[in-house]
């Protein structure tokens, strides 16, 4: 909590800095089911109009929502068996229509038992499915991750830490074993501090990670930060997904009624044209995007005009609050 408030603090700064490059948005629809009051991950379906996933954060039930985008209403739920999610804070779907819930929140870096879980996209209604398990491990120890993206196209998977100074990319395997840790190889690269989510693009070109306040496009080829953004304000911005066709993405945040809003995607800008109507999942992949010529990363974004100074009292911060926890 206390780190969320030096975030927002430093963002009141960054936002007027950044006001032209802050993206455009409509909102598209509110989420008030009662039992949706912690929403942490966000999937679009792939063969199903107008309906995306969620999940809620850490101590819920192994549920999974189906969501009507335009209206916001719950229109289905799946009930994982013989599962107990922990921390679960990312979703994403392949391109073989199979739901992946990443159960990899570790706010204390201590768990040992992270792990993804796979099964069969359930569309609307109510339904009981299994999920297949695939566990997880890091090379340096225990950490905190928010965000998994799967490239449509080839089916290989990253997730990002959601570490204070800067998120890593860390690559999965391209074949995932259900009996042995699955251990991502970390990229040399970074990206945005404290990343929430991320999501890639329908046509594999793209990968957008978000923070609380950014959201950073990186190219998969090299893992360079391309273009970032400055989205909306949200009250705890969580979530991320791009939508059928790669024009636009929706963002979510936790807490109750949660609204979707839609963002325009362009790599040239962060003000690009927003949708006017939710895209369908037969709509052809965007291939008009170009990368932005000669952008350097921007890691420490959020930052700016604070200094080295506000990066080392982030840092005591967090490690003030991990001791008080413990």
């Amino acid at each position: 909590v206390v780190v969320l408030v030096v975030v927002v603090v430093v963002a009141s700064v960054t936002r007027r800095a950044d006001a032209a490059e802050r993206a455009r948005s409509v909102v598209v629809s509110t989420i008030t089911d009662p039992a949706i009051t912690e929403s942490s991950g966000l999937a679009v379906s792939t063969r199903h109009a107008d309906l995306a996933y969620t999940v809620n954060d850490s101590g819920h039930a192994p549920v999974v929502y189906a969501i009507r985008i335009s209206t916001g209403a719950v229109v289905g739920t799946t009930q994982v068996t013989g599962v107990t999610w922990r921390d679960t804070e990312a979703m994403a779907i392949d391109g073989r229509g199979r739901v992946w819930v990443a159960d990899l929140g570790d706010n204390e870096a201590v768990r040992r038992d992270v792990a993804l879980y796979s099964f069969a996209e359930p569309g609307e209604g109510n339904h009981s499915t299994t999920a297949t398990r695939y566990p997880v491990s890091y090379t340096d120890g225990p950490q905190d991750v928010e965000s998994l993206a799967i490239d449509p196209t080839t089916g290989r998977k990253i997730v990002v830490s959601k570490d204070l100074l800067n998120g890593r990319v860390l690559v999965l395997p391209r074949r995932l074993s259900t009996t042995s840790p699955n251990v991502p190889r970390p990229v040399e690269r970074r990206t945005l501090l404290l990343a929430t989510d991320a999501s890639w693009s329908p046509d594999g070109r793209w990968v957008v990670v978000r923070n609380y306040l950014q959201a950073a496009t990186l190219d998969p080829r090299t893992w360079r930060t391309v273009a970032t953004t400055t989205l909306p304000e949200q009250p705890q911005g969580e979530t991320l997904a791009f939508e059928p066709g790669g024009r636009s993405y929706l963002i979510g945040s936790e807490g109750t009624d949660s609204r979707l809003l839609r963002i325009g995607f362009s790599v040239r800008s962060g003000s690009a044209p927003v949708p006017t109507a939710t895209a369908t999942p037969t709509a052809r992949p965007d291939t008009t995007s170009e990368e932005k010529e000669g952008l350097e990363p921007s890691t420490l974004v959020l930052l700016g005009g604070v200094g080295a100074a506000g990066i080392i009292l982030l840092g005591a911060v967090l490690l003030l609050v991990r001791r008080a926890v413990r």
